[in-house]
């Protein structure tokens, strides 16, 4: 499995990470999780999203195996529920 070692998709998956975004609601800057798609605003209180980036995982064949079935299908859900709120509000 070389591919696997030199797969930069599986180290970012696995290797989870704070990121920074400002709530749209106060301005406020709130910590989310790589891992994460929702986080709480510690200033106002509400829920804040963060858009998913094209990724690996989206179109590779070897990506459940190469990230692991937990991670797979988390991305898959997230991927889901960000494509059914587009289509809600759209």
């Amino acid at each position: 499995m070389a591919w696997l070692r030199g797969c930069p998709g599986a180290t970012r998956s696995r290797e989870v990470r704070p990121e920074d975004i400002d709530c749209p609601f106060c301005g406020a800057e709130v910590e989310i999780w790589s891992h994460e798609q929702v986080a709480e605003c510690p200033e106002c209180g509400h829920k804040v999203t963060r858009s998913l980036g094209a990724s690996c995982i989206d179109w590779c064949a070897h990506a459940r195996e190469c990230v692991g079935r937990e991670e797979y299908e988390r991305r898959m859900r997230m991927l889901e529920s960000a494509t059914d709120k587009a289509e809600t509000d759209a």
